[in-house]
């Protein structure tokens, strides 16, 4: 059959050729000109226009889309291979932010652009290659507490940056309970480095769920699958921690000494005990 199509259509080669290398490169989704990201550009921009006639505000804070994900991997050769993980992380904080109606957010690290358009960010140096409308913190994670009052934000995100934290993941998740009701962080998980030192060296889920016992993710999603696996780690309604800063104390007037210089990044996993919770795994829609 595919041999008789092909000597039937060979008399219409010239013709037919431009026009599948004209639509070939727009059916695939990491294209910034897809059909899909055209169409969803241009649907953002309607939106806007209406909410503009409509005198509606832009929402507070919004994920990035996923044309603005592939356009920023088309740019940054960093996001060239981490589209898939940075779009399940995406859709689940739309999920969060339209379904619990959040309004502020705080992102840990981010490379380049923040996911939550809208977050403020808090970063160990003030880097102007950084791209947030938010708020910057300059403060070292790993030092607690943070200079943020308790609940300040509805949502936290920190992606891939956790396993840089040194041996420090359980303070900072509570800290991350202190200041945010909500949060997703995404990990590594099982990656084999030819470097056992290196931070990413087989980080498994068991040992992630120890760093952020006694709580239990509402959900896990799987970022990506294959060998380079992220799994993304969704919690709702977080608790607060018994030793928080009191209700209404600004945790910037507890630090006592200087603030931290030391840059977070890079350091051996943490090796603590792993947890005997368990979570529910969901592949991202």
């Amino acid at each position: 059959m595919i041999a008789f199509l092909k000597r039937w259509l060979r008399p219409f080669k010239p013709v037919l050729a431009p026009i599948w290398h004209w639509i070939r490169p727009r059916l695939l989704e990491a294209n910034p000109n897809s059909f899909r990201n055209t169409r969803e550009r241009w649907t953002a921009r309607v939106a806007t226009k209406i909410r503009a006639i409509l005198h509606r505000p832009e929402p507070p804070i919004r994920p990035l889309r996923y044309h603005e994900i592939v356009e920023l991997a088309a740019r940054v050769p960093y996001y060239k291979h981490r589209i898939d993980y940075t779009e399940a992380a995406a859709v689940v904080a739309r999920d969060l932010i339209r379904r619990r109606g959040l309004r502020s957010a705080l992102e840990l690290g981010p490379n380049l652009q923040p996911l939550i358009i809208g977050a403020d960010v808090m970063d160990i140096t003030d880097r102007p290659e950084l791209i947030a409308t938010g708020r910057r913190i300059i403060h070292d994670a790993t030092s607690a507490p943070w200079p943020v009052d308790d609940r300040a934000f509805d949502l936290f995100v920190a992606l891939q940056v956790f396993e840089h934290l040194g041996t420090s993941q359980a303070s900072i998740f509570r800290e991350v309970r202190r200041v945010a009701r909500n949060a997703i962080l995404s990990l590594p998980i099982e990656w084999v480095m030819d470097d056992p030192r290196n931070c990413h060296h087989m980080l498994t889920n068991e040992h992630v769920l120890g760093w952020f016992a006694p709580v239990v993710p509402t959900r896990v999603v799987v970022g990506n699958g294959g060998r380079r696996k992220r799994l993304i780690y969704v919690f709702e309604d977080l608790p607060v921690p018994d030793s928080a800063v009191p209700e209404g104390t600004t945790a910037a007037s507890a630090l006592t000494g200087a603030p931290a210089s030391t840059v977070a990044t890079a350091a051996p996993a943490s090796t603590g005990a792993p947890a005997s919770t368990t979570a529910p795994i969901a592949t991202a829609g």
